[in-house]
């Protein structure tokens, strides 16, 4: 599922420095990382098992988070695994902050994608 449209989804201030949390844009659950006061929105549902990303370790060095349950990562940026067991991309998100609420928006180009 993909977003359309932008939709607000958090305040600035829900997301610490160096932290991510689990947001929902209309049906589509995001993971919502915020690391040098830059946003990253990716689907939070893992590629490799239905379980939320948001609920594994944020890694903000590489812009990667894991997933709790088989240790898969991926990155923020493209979405792409670089961890097994996963194999598939996850869907990363167009993010802008507009005073004090952040949106995400359309999906961004997938690290698969020609």
């Amino acid at each position: 599922m993909s977003l359309n449209q932008w939709t607000k989804v958090a305040a600035v201030e829900d997301v610490p420095e160096g932290e991510m949390i689990g947001v929902s844009a209309g049906q589509v659950k995001i993971c919502l990382a915020r690391i040098k006061g830059k946003y990253y929105a990716m689907n939070d549902i893992c590629s490799h098992f239905a379980t939320r990303l948001s609920g594994g370790e944020l890694y903000p060095d590489q812009l990667e988070v894991e997933c709790p349950l088989h240790d898969s990562r991926f990155s923020l940026v493209d979405g792409s695994p670089h961890e097994v067991p996963a194999e598939e991309c996850v869907d990363v998100y167009a993010v802008k902050v507009e005073g004090e609420e952040i949106l995400v928006g359309p999906r961004e180009p997938r690290a698969d994608s020609d």
